[in-house]
């Protein structure tokens, strides 16, 4: 069982994000409101191309400024997965990020959405175990919904199909077995990734918002895997509306 000690529910941590950024770097970094987490070259590369600046949150954590309100973490430069993920979150919640929303590849477990669609999960399996220090285990955690409404309108207008569903986060990618495919295709789940839940749990714990936009990189069904979708639209197309979804929501909270 995750946590090992129930009782940590209801203690403070030793140290915060704030103390980490002061004894291993420059301090806190401020950030804007928003920030996207991105797990792929691809999408990285689009963003260099665009960003009009970039600073250094800590260690090989960069945040690049897309634009006043909006801004990009390439994750997968310090690694992959809820640990990592988690840690980012935390990083750019203290530089004053109000939103996070992961934006990367996943595991389509819904034969029937095409390769092309901007899957948005509403709700995550907890399945690693990051999520499970912050929050306490009786249920699954939610995207914020406000957010994933902007997100769906924004993908919607540039032309993506926006399935929503349940998605399963786990940290055991060579341990993703048929009956648990199946077990959670049946109960809901239309995409499979390492991240969602953790990040979610964070903002849930820190008081901010959350979202994810899944492009589908595979398709896992019970008896096969299949490496490639085939679809021809993908993170670099989905990057500009993302940040019109973010800004819109920054701008409607203030």
């Amino acid at each position: 069982m995750i946590p090992n000690f129930e009782e940590k529910y209801g203690d403070d941590a030793v140290f915060t994000p704030s103390d980490a950024l002061n004894a291993q770097g420059e301090g806190v970094v401020d950030v804007p409101p928003a920030v996207i987490l991105g797990y792929q070259d691809e999408l990285t590369d689009a963003v260099r191309e665009r960003a009009n600046r970039s600073v250094s949150l800590v260690g090989s954590q960069t945040l690049f400024w897309l634009s006043e309100t909006v801004g990009y973490v390439p994750v997968h430069e310090a690694g992959i997965g809820a640990p990592v993920s988690g840690i980012v979150t935390e990083n750019v919640v203290a530089g004053g990020a109000d939103a996070v929303v992961m934006l990367g590849g996943c595991a389509c477990l819904n034969p029937e959405i095409p390769p092309d669609a901007a899957i948005l999960p509403t709700t995550s399996v907890r399945d690693e175990g990051v999520s499970h220090h912050y929050l306490r285990s009786d249920d699954d955690v939610e995207a914020t919904p406000d957010l994933v409404d902007d997100l769906d309108d924004a993908l919607g207008a540039a032309g993506f199909d926006t399935p929503r569903g349940r998605t399963w986060t786990t940290s055991a990618m060579y341990r993703e077995t048929g009956v648990e495919v199946e077990h959670y295709r049946e109960n809901g789940a239309v995409s499979l990734c390492m991240e969602s839940a953790a990040i979610w749990a964070v903002c849930k714990y820190r008081g901010a918002a959350a979202a994810t936009v899944h492009q589908i990189g595979d398709y896992l069904a019970p008896n096969e895997w299949t490496p490639e979708s085939g679809g021809d639209a993908g993170l670099r197309e989905m990057l500009t509306p993302s940040v019109e979804a973010l800004t819109k929501y920054v701008e409607r909270a203030q």
